[in-house]
């Protein structure tokens, strides 16, 4: 019986660990369709929250261009493993922070696209002046 038990905690635990431990390249999520938001929020005060709220898991990437920013969410010290979401900000021409939040697809028990697009709407104007 125990040998059993072992073989079926094995069998679930390798899918679900594979569908944790996986990404995907920026280039993939690229050409994803993503979802659109705007906030109030500069792009500055995003970037600082959403770094907060993510932790290691938040890799930054700021362009040039001013107002234009990335944000590449993956696994922590794992992240060259690849990338779940990818979250373009882009200032506003009439001020805030045009949004846009792309998806892997793969799983993230703990990190939905619903709360990654949570985290966008809660982030306040100011906090980068904080």
């Amino acid at each position: 019986m125990t040998g059993i038990r072992t073989w079926l905690i094995a069998a679930l635990a390798a899918p679900l660990l594979a569908a944790c431990a996986s990404g995907t390249s920026t280039e993939h999520l690229e050409a994803q369709d993503g979802r659109d938001l705007h906030s109030d929020a500069s792009v500055g005060d995003l970037v600082l929250c959403l770094k907060k709220k993510l932790g290691d898991d938040a890799t930054v990437v700021a362009y040039p261009e001013p107002g234009k920013v990335d944000v590449r969410v993956g696994y922590g010290s794992r992240a060259d493993a690849g990338y779940s979401y990818l979250i373009n900000l882009r200032a506003a021409p009439r001020g805030g922070t045009d949004v846009e939040v792309r998806s892997a697809g793969d799983w993230r028990p703990m990190l939905s696209q619903s709360r990654v697009t949570g985290y966008v709407k809660d982030c306040k104007p100011g906090s980068a002046s904080r």
